[in-house]
């Protein structure tokens, strides 16, 4: 120990402050650098979880994402389907009020025929009787005298 004495250096005042060396290193061991990585790794794991949670996040957007275009195609998919129903039966209506038309159209054109042969018939007799009538007349002119048998055969015509 003569050595170390011969350096200058006090044996006593060098454990002295080694002793309070390795006190302030457990004093600041604990309260201070403890702590301190506690709140790193506390840190480190608040923000991995950030991540994981965003990592998450991003995936589920991906599938409401994928769910919604899904959802989309097949709602217009099912439009499309609407749309072509609603065509088919408007043109299914459409022909349909068209052949009722037509029936009726024809219905009208046969009635107005008939009332047309009718109204013929009755135009075609009425002129018989009138050509019978003026036969008669000039007959009788010409002869100056009345027939009751010419008389008899226009009342038959009628």
């Amino acid at each position: 120990m003569n050595g170390i004495s011969a350096l200058g250096i006090d044996w006593k005042l060098l454990l002295a402050q080694i002793i309070n060396f390795l006190i302030l290193l457990l004093i600041l061991r604990k309260f201070l650098y403890c702590p301190i990585v506690n709140m790193l790794q506390n840190r480190r794991k608040t923000i991995e979880k950030g991540l994981k949670d965003a990592e998450e996040a991003e995936v589920k957007l991906d599938s409401a994402s994928e769910k919604s275009r899904k959802i989309i195609s097949q709602a217009t998919d099912e439009a499309d389907k609407i749309v072509k129903s609603a065509k088919a039966s408007a043109e299914k209506e459409a022909q349909e009020i068209v052949n009722s038309a037509n029936e009726r159209s024809q219905k009208i054109i046969a009635e107005a025929k008939a009332s047309a042969i009718v109204e013929q018939e009755k135009i075609v007799g009425g002129a018989k009787t009138q050509v019978a009538r003026l036969v008669v007349a000039a007959t009788e002119k010409i002869l100056g005298k009345k027939s009751d048998g010419v008389e008899d055969a226009v009342k038959e015509l009628e």
